[in-house]
């Protein structure tokens, strides 16, 4: 990911979610945050079109998962498991040895692809999320 990005990413970041991060976040996230590891799927068709991101951290031992999100229009393909699965891939290969993310308790998609890369429900944070107010689903993972 880089600033070219960042138009394309806020718009599927607005799709996405009810409560959005801000331009700030993701500069914050490619410029400054020595942990993070941003990265955008783009499309063949329309060259270095943004289909859907990944934020991720690389801290100490573990990879935590920050946002994840695909444009509606693509969603459905895959993009969302190939973005995780390189985010993770890069944990691997750095030597860490578990994964952490949180979702919404409402996302059952979400919660079904997380199920599906081998995520296990290991809390629940009451009232969490804002707009609206929900429980946080705590996820991990084994890697390695």
């Amino acid at each position: 990911m880089a600033e070219a990005h960042f138009d394309e990413v806020l718009a599927i970041e607005r799709m996405s979610y009810t409560n959005p991060w801000v331009e700030d976040a993701f500069r914050h996230e490619v410029e400054q945050n020595k942990f993070s590891r941003p990265r955008v799927a783009v499309t063949v068709e329309e060259p270095h079109a943004v289909v859907g991101y990944c934020v991720s951290w690389l801290v100490f031992d573990e990879v935590h998962i920050q946002n994840v999100a695909v444009h509606p229009r693509h969603r459905g393909c895959g993009l969302a498991r190939h973005l995780l699965g390189r985010a993770l891939e890069e944990g691997v290969d750095a030597g860490v040895r578990s994964a952490q993310l949180e979702v919404r308790a409402s996302n059952a998609i979400a919660l079904k692809l997380y199920a599906s890369l081998g995520f296990s429900v290991v809390g629940v944070r009451k009232g969490d999320y804002s707009r609206p107010r929900e429980d946080a689903v705590l996820l991990h993972k084994e890697l390695g």
